[in-house]
């Protein structure tokens, strides 16, 4: 019988800023009564010091180049960090299959990456869809820093990934950069700064022809009331 093993690890070395690492939300004992519920059978939960004491900080690692972009571009250092941790959690649980969430797509494609290279894709990367609050927001640890009134107002984004989206889809002809500059003035008038929002290939973040729509996705980071997500 498989075993179901999920690590909780608050990853320091992923913050590029270290007022956001502080702040992060921590719920650990809620998160263990889920685990509870859904009948995990083990949790690995290890302290800093356990993982980090054979980190080596000037190790220096051949990234794909696509993680220079998007939030590789505004996060400095961060795309490093999870590389690191990840691949010491594979190697310690050595698990056959791991699961992680499309909401970090471009962190999921560095773990398919790993997998390939460090581990012969022996650790089967399952993709999972993003979990959305009814208003649309995507669920997040982040979410919980924000009011209620916040929260509505992020879930903007939502509706206007999906206005675009239909935007793309019905005209052959669309001006992404117009579209874009349209999308962002919006939120913006709500509140929300945007850092990024790019239309790019899900394979390898290049930006596609217009007459080929296959495999696109749009790719959005912003800023509610100073809180990322």
């Amino acid at each position: 019988k498989n075993k179901k093993i999920v690590s909780l690890f608050i990853n320091p070395l992923q913050f590029n800023n270290s007022d956001d690492y502080k702040s992060y939300p921590k719920s650990i004992d809620s998160d263990i009564k889920i685990l509870e519920k859904n009948k995990v059978d083990c949790l690995f939960m290890p302290s800093e010091d356990e993982i980090l004491k054979d980190i080596n900080e000037l190790e220096s690692f051949d990234l794909p180049e696509y993680m220079n972009i998007l939030c590789g571009k505004y996060r400095d250092g961060h795309f490093l960090g999870v590389f690191k941790i990840v691949k010491k959690l594979f190697e310690i649980i050595k698990p056959s299959i791991a699961y992680f969430g499309k909401k970090d797509y471009q962190q999921l494609m560095m773990i398919k990456y790993i997998s390939k290279k460090y581990f012969n894709n022996q650790i089967s990367i399952i993709s999972c869809d993003t979990i959305r609050e009814n208003s649309g927001l995507a669920m997040s640890s982040r979410n919980n820093k924000l009011t209620l009134s916040q929260r509505d107002i992020a879930s903007f984004v939502y509706r206007e990934l999906i206005s675009l989206k239909e935007s793309i889809r019905i005209n052959s002809n669309y001006n992404y950069a117009e579209l874009q500059k349209k999308s962002i003035d919006s939120l913006s008038v709500m509140g929300i700064k945007v850092e990024y929002l790019e239309l790019l290939s899900s394979d390898g973040f290049s930006i596609k022809q217009k007459n080929n729509t296959d495999n696109l996705m749009l790719f959005v980071a912003f800023y509610i009331s100073g809180v990322r997500l």
